[in-house]
């Protein structure tokens, strides 16, 4: 059982609490507002809904306590006015600043990033020990697909019912479908004319992310494959967090533009006209926390000339890192695979082929994939 975080010390300052947590060199900097906006005393917290239930405009705008200290390893802070005693659980204050904006993402595990997919060391776990449809949960098939997901970004399950029931029970695993414009659980093979997409074709489909045109793109993608002839077609993956990474360190003024300059995207087919825009690489703090790269879906934008340029040298360099072949991980999927995969994080394509390649589809919300880690790590 990993041991509790609690507070080693505390100092006070006339505007600030200073927190040191156990093992950390810096101290949290909590303003005494903060202090009294996020209490967990019953009176400002609903411990049943996790809900505030503080007003936060009615506290005094410039709070000053009358004592602040340690009460088994949490924070407790007084008030002159009589107002009820401020508690900070140490596991509130571990949960705050940027090491929570790296854990909300990456849920209970640490991003492995990966240039080399041999570094990928993840297993193919049997659709019948993640629990769903009957399947009879051993509980660890599901802990390893969620792990592989946070290390990786990916995951392949085997057995899986080859037909949309089946991508529905595995997409049950994780969270609840999301409906877009290609419906629920959706087929995708070449001789479909459902949409207006490259990805209904035989031809090599270079790594890109999906829903660029949606204001939230969709956080999780995963196909089934349902039937499987001819030759290549083999499945990609680019780590496009590792690739943002590498491009940080060779050109920071590249990372710096596509991290800040929102690129648009379409949709269009009759009927529909789906328009967003984002940086290519999103971040919270210094953190990646998503990437969108879809050139096939990319529309037209003009920035001032020179910067403009600088913008298409950026890209182009992304680009480069992102069609490395040395940094692809390729896998022929036959029937019964299942492929799950972050699509804020990995980006992926398919090389070139003949016969039949027929799968059902489906996305989901990254939330849900991060809810699900974080409840299937706290019950383990």
């Amino acid at each position: 059982m990993a041991e509790r975080t609690t507070v080693a010390r505390l100092e006070t300052t006339d505007d600030d609490l200073l927190v040191w947590l156990t093992g950390a060199d810096q101290p949290l900097t909590l303003p005494w507002f903060w202090v009294r906006d996020h209490s967990r005393d019953p009176d400002s917290f609903d411990h049943h809904t996790s809900q505030r239930t503080v007003d936060t405009f009615r506290l005094t705008a410039d709070p000053r306590p009358s004592s602040a200290d340690l009460v088994d390893g949490d924070v407790h802070v007084s008030w002159p006015d009589g107002s009820p005693t401020s508690i900070l659980p140490a596991t509130l204050l571990a949960s705050v600043g940027q090491a929570h904006l790296i854990s909300a993402i990456a849920g209970p595990h640490r991003a492995t990033l990966w240039r080399d997919p041999a570094e990928v060391t993840s297993a193919r776990v049997p659709f019948a020990e993640l629990g769903v449809g009957g399947s009879g949960d051993t509980g660890a098939g599901l802990a390893e697909l969620l792990a592989g997901m946070s290390r990786y970004g990916f995951g392949v399950v085997a057995d899986v019912p080859g037909n949309a029931e089946g991508t529905q029970q595995l997409a049950d695993a994780i969270g609840y479908v999301r409906r877009t414009i290609f419906g629920d659980i959706w087929p995708l093979s070449s001789d479909l004319t459902d949409h207006a997409d490259s990805a209904y074709g035989q031809s090599t489909l270079e790594p890109h992310t999906d829903g660029s045109y949606s204001h939230d793109g969709p956080g999780i993608q995963l196909f089934v494959c349902s039937e499987r002839t001819g030759t290549g077609g083999e499945s990609i993956l680019v780590d496009g967090f590792a690739a943002a990474e590498a491009l940080r360190a060779e050109d920071p003024e590249a990372f710096e533009l596509l991290s800040t300059v929102a690129v648009p995207a379409h949709y269009r087919e009759p009927g529909v006209d789906l328009r967003a825009a984002r940086p290519t690489i999103r971040l919270e703090g210094d953190t990646v926390v998503q990437v969108t790269f879809n050139n096939y879906d990319r529309s037209p934008f003009l920035l001032e000339p020179d910067r403009m340029r600088q913008w298409y040298r950026a890209y182009r360099s992304f680009h480069r890192l992102i069609v490395d072949e040395d940094s692809w991980w390729i896998g022929r999927l036959e029937p019964g695979d299942g492929l799950v995969f972050d699509n804020w994080r990995c980006l992926h394509g398919r090389l070139a082929f003949t016969g039949r390649r027929s799968f059902f589809g489906c996305y989901l919300n990254h939330e849900d994939l991060e809810s699900r880690q974080r409840t299937n790590a706290a019950a383990s």
